[in-house]
């Protein structure tokens, strides 16, 4: 892998391979010397009457390369640890500009570098460390140089490729509109891909000390029947099923909703009971039977087999004394349980009339045992049966005295 110093690395290799094929076959006789091979911005070129030839490489986009962008992700866990350190795979996208004051000089010096390149389709390891070590060799060699230097980009595992790019007229124009600088002859090419990866510690799995096989019984929890259907907090459910006994009584466990599994208060082959737990929202509920499984030779339970979710309700309780009593056009406080979310949906019934209330306020807590709907004026005056519904799970009615139900409110003017 390489470091963020690599992308100057590459500039320095390309400039490398052109200098390094001056001396041999290239026009020395335009350019004299390696000075005449530059890596800037355009825009900082003098050019003019009296401008030299010269040869300048300018890296001018870098984009992600599409084939490694997803290579050793994720990069951490659910908790923030550190799993990997997953690499940025770059192409860099270089215009390749010929000067010179002379007829001729910019055509010769551009076709030249374009057969150089062609000719190095692929640039070898040794190469790229020839260029890097080449940076210390100059006189008084600047601290960037230096830097670039010491970069390994010639211990990556990803080739360093070349490849010609063809820019339309449209694009050439835009960019060197961008630059606001004298166009001169220019060509395009990619050279893909730097890797580029971090080196900061990670979190890591022990080596496997001992392997243990066990043997599952083939048949999952199966939840037939839920008594009662519409539960009350607290309430105890029964269920009916069948496998649900694990190796002990201890290996079978019951989630709601998905949420942390609990043992059951008693456990048959095809029965268990379990008191709802307190923290269970009104509602639609799903509940589930888990087999855990010991590995021998380990004390941590490991999840096994598990049965379908199974839907159940739990119903809302109004906890204030019957009737309740409400005024006309004021505000009615009930009390229920279990506590209702925030987000959850609330409605009133008072007799055959609905007041449905929205989310509470997000700075509020995020449940809370008291609920207040607002009484409409033109509600009728006397005593009603009331229910709660929280997300479709209504409280319920018992018969009280002849021809009336319980709970009661009592709205007076």
């Amino acid at each position: 892998m390489s470091d963020y110093l690599a992308v100057g690395g590459v500039s320095a290799v390309l400039r490398y391979l052109l200098s390094t094929a001056l001396t041999s076959n290239g026009p020395s006789s335009i350019l004299g010397s390696t000075p005449g091979i530059t890596a800037t911005s355009p825009d900082l070129i003098p050019t003019g009457p009296n401008e030299q030839p010269r040869l300048n490489l300018f890296m001018y986009y870098v984009s992600v390369n599409r084939d490694l962008r997803n290579l050793d992700l994720p990069a951490a866990d659910s908790q923030g640890n550190r799993l990997s350190n997953p690499p940025l795979a770059l192409n860099l996208h270089y215009l390749i500009s010929a000067y010179g004051s002379t007829q001729f000089d910019p055509e010769i010096l551009l076709a030249w570098a374009m057969k150089v390149f062609h000719d190095t389709p692929i640039v070898p390891s040794q190469t790229i460390q020839q260029a890097l070590t080449a940076l210390l060799s100059q006189q008084q060699p600047s601290a960037e140089a230096t830097l670039i230097a010491g970069s390994t980009l010639a211990e990556q595992f990803e080739q360093i490729k070349i490849t010609p790019e063809t820019l339309t007229t449209e694009e050439i124009y835009r960019l060197w509109t961008a630059f606001q600088a004298a166009y001169r002859p220019s060509t395009a090419l990619q050279v893909s891909a730097v890797v580029i990866q971090d080196t900061l510690p990670v979190t890591s799995n022990l080596p496997v000390q001992a392997r243990a096989v066990t043997a599952l019984p083939a048949p999952p929890p199966v939840i037939n029947n839920i008594s009662p259907l519409m539960a009350t907090a607290g309430q105890v459910l029964t269920i009916t099923g069948s496998s649900f006994m694990g190796d002990t009584p201890a290996s079978t466990v019951v989630s709601f909703d998905g949420g942390t599994a609990q043992p059951p208060d008693a456990v048959q082959g095809n029965l268990l009971r379990i008191r709802l737990p307190a923290t269970l929202q009104a509602g639609t509920r799903m509940v589930q039977v888990q087999r855990l499984i010991t590995f021998p030779g380990s004390t941590a339970p490991h999840q096994g087999f598990s049965s379908s979710p199974a839907p159940f309700q739990l119903v809302p309780t109004i906890q204030d004394p019957s009737p309740v009593q409400a005024t006309l056009g004021s505000p009615l406080t009930i009390t229920l349980s279990p506590e209702v979310g925030s987000t959850q949906q609330a409605i009133l019934y008072i007799g055959d009339t609905a007041i449905a209330i929205g989310a509470r306020p997000v700075a509020g807590p995020a449940s809370s045992a008291t609920i207040t709907f607002p009484i409409p004026d033109d509600l009728p005056t006397g005593t009603f049966p009331v229910q709660v519904g929280i997300d479709g799970a209504q409280s319920q009615l018992a018969p009280g005295t002849v021809g009336q139900f319980t709970p009661q409110v009592q709205v007076t003017s």
